[in-house]
């Protein structure tokens, strides 16, 4: 702060004043990501009723082809989303009260073009790729939800850039709430599978409206479409947004060669495998989310601040990736058999692969971001190119020999080269993982999962908390739990 010369300088305002401030960003992370992961955990748990009911109401035919589109309109909305959020995030964290609105409008008014744009992009593929006609009219359906939540993102990036995560935490509880009430409706419902297309668009409805409820004295709502803003914006996010498509794109690969080239039962195999990743896998990247704002702030200028909190964040990362992975390899059996209803379901052997894959998801989250708060964008696109060229080439090999199984390990392999690939290109800028961190992380998982396969022999269930108990406990006494994770606990505050 500069000083005013004809009289003294303000005094400086309390920390608590600055969500950004060290010392108060870390806790506010912390607690702020313990909330969202708690929403998600309670969205997963609503997912856990609904999740058996739609599987063993649709099939596994038709359950495969309810997600082949859900992928289909996930990677659109990556080819058109292009990471404008973590862009805009960035930006609006560091910019004016002015800067911060007119970014909010013209964003908003972006999206709007380039969802009517990827609506079509979605039908199109749809009608190129030959889909039978419940599915083209899947697509159609869902492609109206994805523009409703690319306006909600828009109006959600105030609450992020702010450090609001007790909110956002909110809106994420509202979403999958909603979603898994829907499909229990429909479900009773007898519906066919138009009426599961449907729910995306309805559930993204209602928190679009909660998100504008929330912001709107803060950010205006009417969207912008000035093409200077507009241009400014692409400018700022091409390489990034070409980084983050091929990012998004590559993990959704093997779902679609699987509908592609072993349609059928080995697709609804994997898809059901697949569905419980994917949903456990929106925990790392709300994390990760949620310290970009920070990040952003340490590399506009703070260095020996970003490498400290890098430093934590992978800890964090692998920590939190370390046991999910436990929890997916241990718990196959118990979570397929209420997923699927059926012991021995060829699905177990798929979701033990792809457990393995969560750690190094973890890790790409986190370290995306920094690459993020950095502006490597070239080396991102770097990165997640070589994945997706990665990724075709191993389904191209395995789907059709191993599956179900060749779509799991393509997926575990994608993850690790990509995390491999981050970790390389922070490495020539001084951040590293912490050496002494790695060894005692990962004595802790090695003890974990032999206690775990002992266990394994009377049940999954015990076995997952065998191996949670001792996991925590290795990393507990072997000091290996951040302290700001420490503090951040409710009786240590």
């Amino acid at each position: 702060m500069i000083s005013d010369p004809t009289g003294p300088a303000p005094p400086p305002a309390p920390v608590a004043d600055d969500p950004f401030a060290a010392g108060e960003a870390g806790g506010r992370v912390i607690r702020g990501g313990t909330l969202r992961v708690a929403g998600s955990i309670a969205g997963v748990l609503a997912g856990v009723i609904s999740a058996p009911l739609v599987v063993r109401h649709l099939g596994v035919a038709n359950y495969g082809r309810y997600l082949t589109v859900t992928s289909v309109i996930f990677v659109i909305t990556a080819l058109t989303e292009g990471g404008l959020a973590n862009v805009a995030v960035r930006m609006f964290t560091v910019g004016d009260t002015e800067r911060r609105r007119t970014l909010i409008a013209n964003l908003t008014g972006l999206r709007l073009a380039l969802g009517a744009f990827g609506a079509a992009a979605a039908v199109g593929f749809g009608a190129i790729a030959g889909y039978e006609h419940i599915l083209i009219v899947g697509l159609a359906l869902g492609a109206t939800g994805y523009v409703l939540a690319g306006i909600q993102g828009s109006y959600s990036v105030a609450l992020s850039g702010a450090l609001r995560l007790g909110t956002l935490a909110g809106i994420d509880l509202l979403r999958s709430t909603a979603t898994s009430v829907l499909l229990v409706a429909l479900v009773i419902a007898n519906s066919g599978l138009t009426g599961f297309y449907l729910v995306a668009s309805m559930v993204q409805a209602l928190v679009l409206l909660a998100t504008a409820a929330l912001v709107r004295h803060e950010v205006p709502l009417r969207p912008a479409f000035h093409r200077a803003s507009w241009m400014e914006l692409l400018h700022e996010t091409a390489i990034y947004a070409l980084a983050a498509t091929l990012g998004a794109i590559y993990f959704q690969v093997a779902l679609i060669s699987m509908s592609l080239l072993d349609p059928g039962s080995q697709t609804g195999y994997y898809a059901i495998a697949f569905r419980i990743v994917d949903i456990l896998n929106g925990i790392p990247w709300l994390l990760a989310g949620s310290v970009l704002p920070v990040l952003a702030v340490a590399a506009s200028g703070d260095h020996p601040r970003l490498r400290f909190v890098a430093g934590r964040v992978f800890e964090g990362a692998a920590i939190a990736g370390g046991w999910m992975a436990l929890v997916l390899i241990l718990g196959a059996s118990f979570g397929i058999d209420i997923i699927a209803g059926a012991k021995g379901h060829p699905s177990i052997a798929v979701l033990r692969i792809m457990g393995i894959g969560v750690l190094a998801t973890y890790l790409v989250a986190s370290w995306g971001f920094v690459l993020l708060s950095l502006r490597m964008f070239r080396q991102l696109a770097i990165a997640n190119g070589s994945a997706l060229l990665l990724a075709i080439v191993l389904s191209v090999i395995l789907i059709p020999t191993l599956h179900a199984r060749g779509g799991a390990i393509t997926t575990v392999a994608l993850e690790f080269w990509l995390a491999g690939a981050y970790i390389a290109f922070l490495f020539r800028r001084g951040i590293r993982p912490p050496t002494q961190f790695l060894v005692r992380f990962a004595a802790a998982v090695g003890l974990a999962l032999a206690v775990g396969a002992l266990v394994l022999t009377v049940s999954s269930a015990a076995a997952v908390v065998a191996a949670s108990a001792v996991y925590f406990a290795a990393l507990w006494t072997m000091r290996a739990i951040p302290s700001e994770l420490i503090d951040a606990l409710p009786w240590r505050r």
